[in-house]
């Protein structure tokens, strides 16, 4: 599990409840090309796999700095990264405090779905999840209020859908054609939430590829058809349909990994 802590990162970095993180001669000097990435990691995951409280302190800047071989202005660059993701707060005169990443911005996500370079399948299972939700209530939305060229965009990119071969274009075609779909909601949340989804999605493309160049397009077809006649529950049925397809898609996949 995610948040449980290997033996491993335990004994690379010990702290005591509420006290500086004591890291002498236990870390790793990193790369410097990669400095700042590599020490946002470190810290990543000793926060979120529990080897760290809410409230307690990291060590000081200097002792940070001379463990990882960084200089202090880089250190403070994954720092600053850190603090942007909500991971902890920097307060002059009392050190780095760690905070409860469950209080984090949605931009940890991304942190979350890679771990030491490996896909936490079971992230990628609550973003699924959490897709068919709001997906589902898009596709409503969009039968509701969509405007006559946000239906000939989406009639155009399925007729592209329906001819290409190509499993990189397929994915590229069916994505932007939900993204038009929710462009159609006029609900700039859910705008937002969907180009979150495709940085995930351009990121781990191999993911999300079709198993075939025979991709089936029924359900986005309904989906598209429920839209023009303004069918706000057969356009939410559809969109969840496609949207459990692909979740059980990601389960069958996870289970033979």
């Amino acid at each position: 599990m995610l948040y449980t802590l290997s033996n491993k990162l335990r004994g690379f970095l010990e702290l005591e409840s509420h006290e500086e993180m004591p890291m002498e001669n236990k870390l790793t000097p990193v790369e410097k090309m990669k400095a700042p990435e590599q020490i946002v990691e470190i810290l990543l995951k000793y926060i979120l796999q529990g080897g760290v409280n809410p409230g307690d302190k990291l060590p000081a800047e200097r002792t940070l700095a001379s463990q990882l071989n960084v200089t202090r202005a880089t250190l403070r660059e994954a720092l600053k990264k850190l603090e942007q993701l909500k991971l902890i707060v920097i307060h002059q005169g009392k050190g780095i405090i760690v905070e409860d990443f469950h209080n984090a911005s949605l931009d940890l996500i991304f942190s979350l779905l890679v771990i030491n370079g490996e896909i936490d399948f079971k992230i990628l299972e609550n973003i699924f999840e959490a897709r068919e939700l709001f997906g589902t209530d898009v596709a409503k939305l969009a039968a509701r209020r969509a405007k006559k060229k946000d239906i000939e965009q989406m009639k155009i990119l399925m007729e592209e859908l329906l001819t290409t071969t190509d499993p990189v274009k397929i994915h590229l075609l069916d994505f932007e054609f939900f993204r038009q779909l929710a462009m159609a909601s006029k609900n700039i949340v859910y705008i937002l939430l969907m180009n979150t989804i495709k940085t995930i999605y351009d990121k781990h493309l191999d993911l999300f590829l079709p198993p075939s160049t025979n991709f089936n397009t029924s359900l986005q077809q309904e989906i598209l058809n429920a839209v023009i006649n303004g069918d706000e529950e057969k356009a939410a049925q559809s969109a969840r349909k496609f949207m459990q397809r692909g979740l059980s898609l990601l389960k069958s996949l996870n289970s033979d990994a």
